[in-house]
């Protein structure tokens, strides 16, 4: 053999070796995110608790073992105890609160539709006051569209998303929606300045606050937007994650998988976009927000637009 056609030879071997190993690292990374699939051994969805308008905002209380939830129209916060499915009103009226968190004290924070801002709930007093209420824009004071959801960096700053959804007709003082943040000394700062008819939703961090992920809900298909995070709060690399048909509420678990409430279902994505499927109601009842609860954070907690709140058991977060 030629000494040319030994080193077409040798790089050949080394090409085909090469492509071995891809596939073989492929096939392991594809096994290694099947072996995590949240959705594996999945339980019976079923009904925890009931007489409700429609359910939004569920929030875990861990101190507490509870699941903190609202009802829009019903004007009403509730807490349900998880071991006894006891529930209790917390507040009401709630001026029609939707998304709520939880901040690093412990208060509870909630996004009023009603009064278009931001309260701060201290929940062994049960006083509520304004937290964030208006924005400072052009030299003018102006009231958000309608605080829809809350994610808390682990600095204590605030993020929340503001569509006009509670607007109900009335005209945007604004003129737009947007992604806002509330840093710890009180300043807003527009993250995301969007136009009216496009909605940005649900918002959360994941587990190390590295990522932020942003629904925009459309009738069609939005896209859930991520941000990278540094470790000063500033959102970079903005990115399209994956796409779901008016995309709500969302929840995430240690693992990175996403639960993504939508018009038709809970649609589970893992870290890296993979579609694992989707979890759906009696009748695709149309879900609003999902949380994850109970003593292992395996529980998802369903609300949704109808009178009960459902809930389902993922052995496989346990694992």
């Amino acid at each position: 053999m030629s000494i040319v056609n030994s080193i077409k030879w040798a790089t050949l071997s080394l090409l085909t070796f090469s492509a071995v190993l891809t596939s073989l690292h492929a096939q392991q990374d594809t096994q290694s995110e099947t072996d995590h699939n949240p959705l594996q051994n999945i339980g019976e969805v079923k009904v925890v608790a009931s007489g409700f308008i429609s359910t939004e905002g569920p929030v875990w209380h861990k101190k507490s073992n509870s699941l903190i939830f609202s009802d829009i129209p019903g004007d009403t916060i509730y807490i349900l105890e998880a071991e006894t499915d006891t529930l209790s009103v917390l507040r009401n009226p709630s001026n029609s609160a939707n998304g709520l968190a939880l901040d690093n004290q412990g208060f509870l924070l909630a996004a009023e539709q009603k009064t278009r801002m931001i309260s701060r709930m201290d929940l062994s007093t049960s006083e509520v006051v304004p937290f964030i209420s208006r924005l400072e824009l052009d030299g003018e004071s102006k009231k958000f569209n309608s605080p829809n959801d809350i994610a808390v960096f682990h600095d204590g700053s605030v993020f929340f998303t503001d569509p006009p959804f509670g607007l109900r007709g009335k005209a945007s003082d604004l003129g737009f929606n947007g992604i806002y943040v509330r840093y710890p000394s009180g300043k807003i700062n527009l993250i995301k300045k969007m136009p009216l008819d496009e909605k940005p939703n649900g918002i959360l961090f994941n587990a190390q606050q590295n990522i932020l992920y942003v629904a925009i809900s459309d009738d069609q298909s939005g896209p859930i937007l991520a941000y990278d995070v540094n470790s000063k709060g500033m959102l970079l690399n903005e990115r399209e994650f994956v796409f779901a048909q008016n995309a709500d509420g969302m929840t995430i678990d240690k693992k990175g998988n996403l639960y993504v409430a939508t018009r038709t279902g809970i649609e589970v994505f893992s870290a890296t976009g993979q579609h694992w499927g989707k979890i759906t109601l009696p009748n695709s009842l149309r879900t609003t927000n999902c949380a994850l609860g109970g003593k292992a954070m395996s529980t998802l907690y369903i609300t949704n637009r109808s009178g009960d709140l459902y809930a389902v058991e993922l052995p496989a977060l346990t694992k």
